[in-house]
């Protein structure tokens, strides 16, 4: 039986990896060394510290919370901002994550150079997901 966060991240994941421009996407994955040899543009997704939602938002019999999603892209290209709007309106067409949230949207970005010399650059595009399960059962 798989986890409602569980499913959250596969949602972002499959979403991702129906766009075109991205060569790979992986969950929980760190960027490995050899720069040579990584398919760009690539994303990662990482979980952020989740907090219970204890206000009017919280529902009798079930727990509600509200829980950072990080998409890190690297690209050795200047085309962060093309991607940056293709991730958002790909994800703003499914922000319930196939029903698994109640709602989920883009917080915020941000933007560096990590190589001028090989243009390598990465971008944080960090979103938040308010998902809700029955209570005691993930």
């Amino acid at each position: 039986m798989t986890t409602t966060r569980q499913n959250i991240l596969a949602t972002f994941k499959e979403e991702l990896e129906e766009l075109s421009s991205l060569s790979s996407v992986e969950v929980y994955k760190t960027f490995p060394g050899d720069i040579e040899t990584v398919p760009f543009p690539c994303a990662f997704i990482y979980s952020g510290r989740e907090s219970r939602v204890m206000d009017g938002r919280a529902v009798i019999g079930k727990e509600t919370w509200q829980w950072p999603i990080f998409i890190e892209v690297w690209s050795i290209t200047d085309d962060l901002e093309f991607l940056l709007g293709e991730i958002h309106n790909k994800l703003f067409l499914n922000e319930t994550l196939s029903g698994y949230a109640i709602t989920s949207y883009r917080l915020g970005v941000d933007i560096f150079v990590v190589d001028p010399d090989k243009f390598l650059q990465v971008m944080v595009i960090e979103y938040e997901v308010l998902y809700r399960h029955t209570k005691g059962v993930m």
